[in-house]
């Protein structure tokens, strides 16, 4: 019996911070990855589709039962992969501090009953405020003032859902270094989220991680991918995964089965990493794919059943008016799927164009209204350089009326950024236009910069303690207010200028203290003192007739202790 790592998996893992090079008892950091590796005795014809079965088992089982400290008397039972020729591996994150044991179970000799000891150490508090995927994974918060709103690591920490959509970067042609470039950079920003394709069935061969059959997998370019998420870890970005994107008929060009096996592949090869399971991008287009919706919810549930971590998972899916969405439309999954179990928060796509980005308030209103409460999320807005260009003061609109109406956080996408348009693997132009003349390195785009200046502006604040009260807001047409009545308020003003806000239930000898935050530069501006117990009026620092264009501003409100 012998654990190891293939050489260059664990050179790429050990350099980030998320795997360790094992041998024997070994020692790992809570939520680390963990690896064993086994030889299967018996030789298979295609052992990623004879390993998988659908319908049936796979091929190896590994249990992982704590024996000591916090991690006494758990119990994980964790699906393995195959690798390579007769390789097979087991990854395990390690939920809790203490001495783990594990054993392997599987009908093949060379597989079973492989057994070993590892203990796995706890974070200290500096360790996780460098890399927050320290904390855990992501779950939704189920407890405390606001249950069901927003997301949190599994320590409890809030999480806000600020991401990025990666949608193209698995082609094959892309260098990691132009990866590691983008997730610095949106680290840097704020982001914390990566969303990526991770596909069975690409937008262009570059980017398909099975073949034309959809039973073979590309390994190299597999690890590749895996490569990517680790870094992205390392760094504190969690990565959503979705293994299908939606189209015409690909109930008969892939067929159930195999999208199936490809989600079991991904959640058993992927799963002891920080990711986000998403059954598929624009899961509804041309009437589901002609799988039908009940397919849809099975996968779900599978999916749910497959992972022993209970991550989140959700579904990402196309707008009403748009190629391909007029058969089953819907703004949000939770126009159709809010009740189903499985399902632990909403995604809206809105779409691109002026029209849809308005949309975005109403939508999230929505979904913040049914019942039971699930978090929900923009995962895909008016993209910038797409449908005549959302212009940056559009994006901030897009993000600050999502967050300040009940989102639990939002999305970004640049024209250059989903399509993964970079020197090593430019893109064609098509019906998506590309900014024509412009280099394409667009990390720094305006409406990128004002999502990060929204993210760090949140992160000062305990952004979850604070409640949709578009009341509160009055004499202004768009009523864009996160509250904590009488104590806290984040005001959105679209187009500036004045606003009454209405301060109580606080008392009149209570003192307010009031920024204006500039949301296109991240700066404080103006800021004052207001007493309390009554409705106030504000005045930004750019109006009419001093500033004759109009500009977006944010009014922070703090109670003075």
């Amino acid at each position: 019996m012998y654990i190891r790592r293939a050489v260059a998996l664990s050179l790429a893992l050990a350099a980030y911070g998320l795997g360790n090079v094992v041998s024997g008892e070994s020692e790992v950091g809570q939520w680390q990855v963990f690896e064993v590796e086994m030889t299967a005795q018996n030789q298979y014809e295609n052992p990623y589709v004879d390993g998988l079965p659908d319908g049936g088992e796979s091929l190896v089982k590994v249990t992982f039962t704590g024996i000591s400290g916090e991690a006494q008397g758990m119990r994980y039972a964790v699906k393995g992969f195959w690798d390579g020729e007769n390789t097979w591996r087991v990854r395990f994150a390690s939920t809790a501090p203490g001495v783990w044991s594990y054993i392997t179970t599987s009908k093949d000799p060379g597989l079973d009953g492989i057994k070993g000891v590892f203990t796995c150490t706890q974070w200290n508090d500096a360790e996780k405020q460098a890399n927050p995927v320290r904390r855990g994974f992501i779950r939704v918060c189920k407890t405390g003032k606001r249950p069901g709103r927003y997301f949190e690591y599994s320590d409890e920490t809030p999480f806000l859902w600020i991401g990025d959509t990666w949608w193209n970067w698995t082609k094959r042609e892309i260098s990691f270094s132009s990866f590691k470039k983008l997730v610095d950079d949106r680290v840097q920003k704020g982001f914390t989220v990566g969303q990526m394709f991770i596909a069975g069935k690409g937008w262009t061969k570059s980017s398909c991680l099975l073949d034309e059959t959809y039973s073979a997998v590309d390994l190299a370019h597999m690890r590749r991918v895996e490569r990517m998420i680790a870094y992205a870890n390392a760094k504190g970005i969690t990565v959503w995964v979705h293994g299908w994107w939606g189209g015409k008929d690909i109930s008969e060009a892939i067929g159930p089965d195999k999208m199936r096996r490809w989600w079991r592949y991904l959640i058993h090869r992927l799963g002891a990493y920080n990711v986000i399971w998403v059954l598929a991008g624009e899961y509804n287009m041309h009437n589901y794919g002609g799988l039908g919706l009940e397919f849809w919810k099975e996968l779900g549930q599978l999916i749910d059943s497959e992972d022993p971590y209970e991550r989140i998972i959700s579904v990402h899916p196309t707008p009403p008016a748009w190629d391909g969405g007029a058969d089953a439309p819907q703004w949000s999954t939770g126009e159709v799927i809010h009740k189903e179990d499985w399902l632990d928060y909403n995604q809206s796509q809105v779409g691109h164009g002026r029209w849809r980005n308005e949309l975005i308030p109403l939508v999230v209103a929505g979904d913040y209204a049914r019942v039971p409460s699930k978090p929900v999320v923009v995962t895909e807005p008016w993209y910038e350089f797409i449908n005549g260009s959302a212009t940056a003061e559009e994006i901030r609109f897009g993000a600050w009326a999502a967050i300040l109406s009940g989102a639990a956080g939002h999305s970004y996408g640049g024209g250059h950024i989903w399509r993964a348009h970079v020197p090593e693997a430019t893109e064609s132009a098509g019906i998506w236009p590309l900014q024509a003349g412009f280099e394409p390195d667009t990390l720094d785009y305006s409406g990128a910069v004002s999502i990060g200046h929204m993210a760090k502006f949140l992160s000062r604040l305990r952004w979850w303690e604070l409640e949709p009260h578009p009341e509160l807001v009055l004499d202004y047409p768009q009523k864009f207010c996160v509250a904590v009545p009488g104590k806290e308020f984040v005001v959105y003003l679209r187009w500036g200028d004045a606003v009454r806000v209405n301060l109580n239930p606080s008392l009149e000898n209570d003192t307010f203290e009031y920024t204006w935050f500039d949301p296109s530069t991240g700066e404080n501006r103006k800021n004052g003192t207001v007493s309390g117990g009554r409705i106030a009026y504000f005045y930004a620092p750019t109006r009419y007739p001093h500033h004759p264009q109009h500009r977006d501003w944010v009014l922070h409100l703090r109670k003075k202790h």
